[in-house]
């Protein structure tokens, strides 16, 4: 009976420090998600532009800030719906999308604001990057 109880005991405190790291863990990510500015636009959220970087650290900084590029697709959805939500934003750049070539994965798809003009280039270029979450 003893061996049952010590058992149970054990499994309590295993749990017990499963949510107590979980708490911790969402607590960090909350923070990492205050310390920056993202405005919501339609079902995302987009952050203040990052400057000109290459792909790969482009995808980075999203990810430091709690996001991730966003996909071609959401880009074009921005442009087609959204238009005047970002009629503010210094767009006249082309914007990086998480999207890669299929068949040439050192490419990705990147997207002309104003227009919706999206074409791909290789991941070494460096164009303007805003993050979504």
């Amino acid at each position: 009976m003893e061996k049952e109880i010590q058992k149970l005991r054990d499994e309590f405190n295993k749990k017990l420090d499963e949510l107590k790291n979980l708490i911790q863990d969402n607590k960090i990510e909350k923070k990492v998600k205050e310390k920056y500015a993202f405005t919501k636009i339609g079902d995302l959220e987009w952050s203040e532009p990052l400057g000109e970087m290459p792909w790969e650290e482009a995808t980075k900084k999203c990810e430091e800030m709690g996001g991730r590029l966003p996909t071609r697709l959401e880009l074009l959805n921005l442009v087609d719906n959204h238009s005047e939500e970002i009629e503010d934003w210094d767009k006249y750049n082309n914007f990086w999308s998480a999207t890669t070539l299929s068949n040439s994965t050192q490419n990705a798809w990147y997207t002309y604001l104003p227009s919706g003009y999206t074409n791909y280039t290789a991941k070494t270029g460096s164009y303007d990057s805003r993050c979504v979450r």
